[in-house]
């Protein structure tokens, strides 16, 4: 944001932001988190459902209630996320089921089955279970499967 021509926008900046972890989300880098309410402060958790909006790549991860650092992509760059399963270049990514704690943050190729789906961004590159993914953030959709 530019400040000079809008001073009401005096306290914004680009970039990573650092907030209190939620959980210890020590060696969690690169996972996806969102911004949770704890008593009215704001603080990065781990989502906890498909279509969380969780925009935030994990750049270093503390323990709980400590300082950990969250950047959002913007959509003129591309990132690196945590892949659950495979995908190709240009499958749409979404969020790997919260369900099994282990992949709680990850991304994984939108699945077909039923459910709602929040498409986070798009594979730049072909992934295996556990690679660093590079991708490239879209504008967010959710996808309901029936």
């Amino acid at each position: 944001m530019n400040i000079i021509l809008n001073g009401l926008q005096s306290n914004t900046k680009r970039g990573d932001i650092v907030l209190p972890s939620a959980v210890d989300l020590t060696g969690k880098e690169n996972y996806l988190l969102k911004i949770t309410n704890a008593s009215g402060k704001e603080n990065f958790a781990l989502p906890t459902a498909t279509d969380d909006y969780a925009c935030f790549v994990c750049m270093s991860g503390g323990a709980a209630a400590a300082d950990t650092a969250g950047e959002a992509p913007g959509h003129e760059e591309n990132f690196r996320g945590v892949l659950k399963g495979t995908c190709s270049p240009g499958d749409t990514l979404s969020l790997a089921d919260p369900g099994t704690a282990a992949d709680a943050g990850k991304l994984r190729k939108t699945p077909t089955t039923t459910g709602t789906f929040r498409v986070f961004a798009i594979a730049e590159e072909a992934g295996v279970d556990g690679q660093y993914i590079l991708a490239r953030r879209v504008s967010e959709r959710t996808v309901t499967n029936a």
